[in-house]
């Protein structure tokens, strides 16, 4: 085990004190971890609100759930929620922050009625100069989901603009 590992601190520690940490401290930070269950009759509802035709002959409507699921599991089943985030990284939610971008990978499709697991990672915090916005903060989190066999089933990767206030 390098030192590097050795002395890596887990999300739990650093949130006891998370003011003042540098900003290398989070790369490769694990999430806490946690399940999400996907169940028919909240399939139903997202396919209502989203206009997707509901086929009550078609087997994918009973089998399949809506791909959005995996924005929503992830961040709901990671064990942070988007604010436990920020208070990590003390960041104050009232300067703006932004989603940058979310990117959606799947290996299989969801299926419904079923429990998976969550696991993810920040893969880098960087703070630079942006033209428009000034100081921000780059965050960059990876967010899965893992099936009973211990398969990535899909994965997220956000990223988050985070401006600084100006002293």
């Amino acid at each position: 085990m390098t030192s590097l590992n050795k002395n890596k601190k887990t999300w739990k520690e650093l949130m006891s004190n998370p003011k003042g940490l540098p900003n290398q401290v989070f790369s490769n930070l694990s999430f806490p971890g946690g399940t999400f269950f996907i169940d028919s009759h909240t399939n139903n509802l997202i396919n209502t609100s989203t206009g997707m035709l509901v086929d009550n002959e078609s087997l994918t409507n009973f089998v399949y759930a809506h791909p959005i699921f995996l924005f929503n599991s992830t961040l709901r089943g990671s064990g942070a929620s988007i604010q436990d985030i920020f208070d990590l990284l003390d960041y104050d939610v009232n300067n703006g922050p932004m989603l940058g971008q979310c990117n959606m990978s799947f290996r299989s499709r969801l299926l419904l009625d079923k429990e998976y697991k969550v696991d993810g990672k920040i893969v880098s915090l960087i703070e630079k100069e942006s033209k428009k916005l000034g100081r921000i903060k780059v965050l960059d989190f990876k967010l899965a989901l893992i099936d009973e066999f211990k398969s990535k089933v899909a994965s997220v990767d956000y990223i988050w603009i985070l401006p600084l206030k100006e002293l």
